[in-house]
């Protein structure tokens, strides 16, 4: 079992399976198509995902269609949730780092992009994933605890200005 205890300013495991499951239960009703996964057994590997498409227009006018997965999932060594993603084009190729940044998925300059964004093997789903660093967020986080609704939703509101989300407005974000 891991420790309930939580990092001084982050939440605990719990705290974040409960705030998940909260929020796939607001999805759910506002028809945005966030779903759980769980294992009781691993509440660790507990994490949500939504997956859509997303267009760009490059400089030409030329219209283009990627299909981005979103997953949220704890990060244990920050005690706070992590934001990841992965983006393909039509062919189902899996996008470099560049080019998520050329499609303008991400809305910082190129310096801030790189030291905020990083790949590497996600810590639940064991493969290649663009993560969102995780070291900012605790310390936000930990402002908006005691107000929040919800966590995922205030954390959601904290990323949503770096990553273009289509999120519903029934949110409140």
């Amino acid at each position: 079992m891991h420790s309930s205890s939580s990092h001084a300013t982050g939440i605990t495991l719990e705290e974040f399976v409960y705030a998940a499951k909260d929020f796939i239960e607001l999805s759910d009703k506002f028809l945005d198509s966030w779903t759980i996964y769980q294992n009781d057994n691993e509440l660790l590997h507990t994490h949500i995902k939504k997956e859509e498409f997303v267009s760009h227009r490059d400089e030409t006018g030329r219209v283009f269609l990627y299909r981005a997965e979103y997953v949220i999932f704890y990060n244990l060594s920050y005690g706070v949730p992590s934001f990841s993603f992965n983006v393909w084009d039509c062919s189902g190729k899996l996008l470099t780092l560049e080019e998520v940044r050329e499609i303008s998925l991400m809305k910082i300059s190129k310096e801030d992009f790189y030291s905020v964004v990083t790949q590497q093997e996600h810590p639940v789903l064991y493969r290649p994933y663009f993560i969102i660093h995780p070291c900012h967020t605790a310390n936000l986080l930990s402002m908006f605890k005691k107000k929040s609704r919800n966590l995922i939703i205030t954390f959601l509101g904290l990323i949503t200005p770096l990553i273009q989300l289509n999120l519903p407005l029934e949110y409140g974000l």
